[in-house]
């Protein structure tokens, strides 16, 4: 995604990076293949190297399909041991029946709004000055209850 150029994928890690510092919280950034079977031993390399971590923030579908058997592996769970939220759709998580939390990425909505942004171009309804537009989708988190205060000693 970032050598694509995925914006989202920036945006995410800096709105967590100046959320984590405005809280006090340390977070570690980790870019991973977004393949099967590397993403699963990233996962538990990532997990490996920060023991004490008590949340995971995952952007990487791939990482999201795996980490329900890495978990498993290592004997946790969301959010018992680890809090765990990803960004996807919700489809992708009922196809791959997720149990995290996650920040739809709301692939229909985006979408919609750069087919209607194509349009409005081709038909000339956008002024010459005002052809790059930034459209941003206020993110919904889907709970589902894989997330929760870190326990003492976490």
């Amino acid at each position: 995604m970032l050598e694509r150029g995925g914006a989202y994928v920036s945006r995410l890690a800096n709105s967590a990076q100046d959320r984590a510092a405005e809280l006090g919280v340390e977070l570690h950034h980790h870019f991973a293949p977004s393949s099967q079977p590397q993403i699963g031993s990233e996962l538990a390399r990532l997990l490996d190297a920060h023991p004490s971590a008590t949340g995971l923030l995952l952007n990487n579908e791939a990482a999201a399909a795996a980490l329900p058997s890495v978990l498993q592996s290592r004997g946790l769970s969301a959010p018992a041991d680890i809090s765990v939220i990803g960004r996807y759709s919700d489809d992708f998580a009922r196809t791959f029946s997720l149990p995290f939390s996650s920040i739809d990425s709301a692939a229909d909505e985006l979408g919609r709004a750069a087919v209607q942004q194509l349009v409005a171009r081709i038909e000339g309804r956008i002024p010459e000055r005002a052809r790059n537009v930034v459209h941003l989708i206020s993110p919904e988190i889907l709970d589902r209850r894989s997330t929760a205060a870190p326990s003492v000693g976490r």
